[in-house]
């Protein structure tokens, strides 16, 4: 009933949902659900980028709206790693009740499947190391933007579910970098495409590429953004070894001229 309750109450005064706007954020290390461990400031504000921290619920329906957008996705495509490299996304589950099975949308507690085309980190833990005081104050969702040269949570673009919209909200405050115009269209990539199998992986895994012309560059990175390897190809298929690789989540990004595509791979023993 508590969540019904809260869902409703979400729904009807989401237009009042804001974060503490001016508040320092609390340090914190949360490890995703690939195993990856995150520190807010030794990886991501004091090496200089901008953090995006969605505190959401699988169960809340302005949460999944701005999840279904896949504005975040696009954000980090467009700023994170394998793009202008300006900015870090997090999608933190702020519901400690909430289980995988929801988070796939099979379970009782979900509007759908949040991990799908997802390659930024998912948290989900319990207990919850981060205060719903701080980092939701009002309720779900709250996406925070921290400015990485003070700390600070300048926005909370909650309800800016178009790129363009995300974007110019957080060039209209002083988040400390300025996301310029990138485009996060598809269209040259569309024939292209990577499958990775068997997925998860524990020591060989076959890396089919379709679609590209021409040398194909891939990388893998974890999900803090450091490249593990690294290969070139101008075959269909190759086979890469990840038993030098930790256990967790990683991107595979291949690409060639115009054409880019990532996928998310797991490393498992």
């Amino acid at each position: 009933m508590k969540k019904i309750l809260f869902f409703f109450t979400a729904v009807i005064s989401a237009v009042s949902i804001n974060a503490q706007i001016g508040l320092t954020a609390s340090d914190f290390t949360v490890t995703d659900i690939g195993g990856n461990e995150i520190s807010l400031y030794a990886d991501i504000l004091d090496q200089g980028y901008v953090a995006i921290l969605d505190c959401s619920a699988t169960w809340c329906g302005p949460c999944w709206a701005m999840h279904d957008s896949h504005t975040l996705e696009e954000i980090h495509q467009a700023y994170g790693p394998n793009g202008t490299n300006q900015v870090r996304v997090i999608f933190y589950e702020a519901d400690a009740d909430t289980n995988q099975a929801d988070l796939e949308g099979t379970g009782s507690a979900t509007l759908g499947d949040w991990l799908t085309g997802v390659s930024y980190p998912v948290v989900n833990e319990s207990p919850l190391q981060l205060s719903g005081s701080e980092y939701w104050p009002e309720g779900f969702p709250t996406v925070n933007v921290i400015r990485p040269s003070d700390g600070m949570i300048v926005a909370d673009p909650w309800n800016q579910t178009t790129f363009e919209s995300f974007v110019a909200a957080v060039n209209a405050v002083d988040a400390g970098v300025t996301l310029g115009a990138v485009s996060v269209s598809e269209a040259d990539a569309i024939n292209a495409d990577v499958n990775v199998y068997p997925n998860p992986s524990s020591d060989k895994a076959t890396v089919n590429l379709s679609g590209f012309t021409g040398t194909v560059s891939v990388q893998v990175y974890d999900l803090l953004g450091k490249e593990v390897m690294s290969f070139t190809s101008t075959l269909f298929k190759e086979v890469i070894d990840v038993t030098g690789l930790e256990v967790g989540s990683y991107v595979v990004r291949a690409a060639s001229g115009t054409s880019e595509v990532t996928k998310r791979i797991s490393v498992i023993r």
